[in-house]
């Protein structure tokens, strides 16, 4: 959703900054180091929490896939500490307090021992946490994609599960739109080349009339990623950067210009009327716009409810 994803995306981002600061300030290991961004450098991998790109490096050490500790704050409402006297993690989420130590498999959960797979390191002072054990310590789902060196972590929200199966179409897209994300490209995934910025920065959303099942995004009219919807997961099924020339993209009618680079297999959208989606944060609605390969049906803007982007589109009744 546009206002909340780019929203909630700005406000997780300054939380993450704020608890850089916080632990770069000696209270906890640095955050960043030459060896880590070298390992990322090599290995290329990244990672996605709750469809978030995480912030900083991720490092693979003798096949064990590792994330910065300050990631879980995609997870939820994390705070973090670091005691240089014991050498101690802390965590803490709700009535809930972990205790990790730097490569000791033995974590504590509200006083009470239990094993993880693997042990949280150090690397440069850097807390880093095992992909594997965050699953097994913070009740995340885990999963790793070797052709695009991604990981996922993510929690399953039955809110949003129970709202895609609605048979109001304006809340079943909206939550389609926070279902876990998974790429299927085949290889890593394209990245826009030329971000605009919080405050200029655009989402479009894309959907076929009368459905929900799957979707375009359109952000910062240079990236294009298409998704499917199966087993209450989006997979990311195409992705094209397009440039300045005017140009088609095979029939993706709502595309006027011509691509400077594309992955995975491109969709078609033949016969097809399409229904776009894009919240302005200056007017605080959301313009949408019936269209098929003739152009323009129907036009109009609705004020979307607090925190969604998604409207019903009286034309589509």
């Amino acid at each position: 959703m546009m206002k909340q994803t780019n929203t909630a995306w700005q406000q997780k981002k300054w939380k993450m900054i704020l608890a850089a600061s916080i632990l770069t300030a000696g209270t906890a290991p640095a955050l960043l180091s030459s060896t880590v961004a070298e390992a990322a450098t090599t290995h290329q991998p990244t990672a996605y929490i709750n469809n978030v790109q995480a912030q900083y490096d991720v490092v693979i050490k003798q096949g064990i896939t590792y994330v910065a500790l300050t990631e879980l704050q995609f997870l939820g409402d994390y705070t973090f500490g670091y005691n240089n006297k014991t050498k101690q993690i802390s965590i803490s989420t709700g009535s809930d307090k972990y205790v990790l130590i730097p490569n000791s498999k033995t974590m504590k959960k509200n006083g009470q021992n239990a094993t993880l797979s693997s042990a949280p390191i150090l690397v440069n002072g850097k807390a880093m946490l095992p992909l594997r054990a965050i699953g097994e310590a913070f009740g995340a789902q885990v999963r790793w994609n070797q052709t695009a060196k991604e990981a996922y972590i993510y929690t399953t929200d039955a809110a949003v599960v129970k709202d895609y199966s609605s048979a109001d179409l304006t809340v079943a897209r909206e939550a389609a739109l926070h279902l876990p994300r998974f790429s299927e490209l085949g290889q890593a995934r394209l990245e826009i080349r030329n971000p605009l910025g919080p405050v200029d920065s655009s989402i479009q959303y894309i959907f076929e009339q009368d459905k929900k099942e799957r979707f375009f995004i359109v952000e910062d009219n240079d990236l294009i990623s298409y998704y499917t919807i199966k087993n209450e997961n989006a997979l990311l099924k195409w992705q094209a950067n397009i440039g300045k020339d005017a140009g088609t993209i095979g029939d993706l009618f709502f595309i006027k210009t011509k691509p400077v680079a594309e992955a995975g297999t491109r969709p078609s959208v033949k016969g097809q009327t399409l229904v776009s989606f894009k919240y302005s944060r200056m007017l605080e609605e959301t313009s949408y716009e019936i269209m098929n390969k003739s152009g323009s049906i129907h036009a109009g803007s609705i004020a979307p409810e607090k925190g969604k982007v998604i409207v019903e589109v009286p034309e589509e009744k």
